[in-house]
């Protein structure tokens, strides 16, 4: 007797493990359970594949590269302590983070404290 033939679910999930694209392998049941419901067309479900494969190599990228900075904390600016560094400016550095000078065409340059020996 003869094995049945695997359907084409699983001949995509064992290609995408085959190719070892788990950010894919993690988003073809979706993206096929809505091409099967006509809610996506097979170009919109690739897509959708290879944006989530991009999508968690570039999270990959990121959490190696922060443990690769040696940073003792990893924090989001909503979570700074202004009230500790009172020199920095909330104002200032939040109207960086809107990115507002790059539409402007403005350099920015980020000083440190005086030197004590200059």
């Amino acid at each position: 007797m003869s094995a049945p033939a695997a359907s084409r679910r699983d001949r995509l999930r064992e290609m995408l493990a085959d190719l070892r694209l788990p950010g894919a392998l993690e988003a073809v049941d979706g993206a096929l359970a809505d091409v099967d419901g006509g809610a996506a067309t097979a170009g919109e479900a690739i897509e959708r594949l290879l944006g989530a494969q991009i999508a968690l190599r570039n999270d990959r990228r990121l959490e190696t590269a922060m443990r690769a900075s040696r940073l003792p904390a990893v924090k989001t600016l909503a979570q700074f302590d202004f009230a500790f560094q009172p020199d920095v400016k909330r104002e200032r550095i939040e109207s960086l983070h809107e990115l507002g000078f790059l539409g402007r065409r403005e350099n920015v340059v980020l000083l440190g404290p005086p030197s004590l020996g200059s």
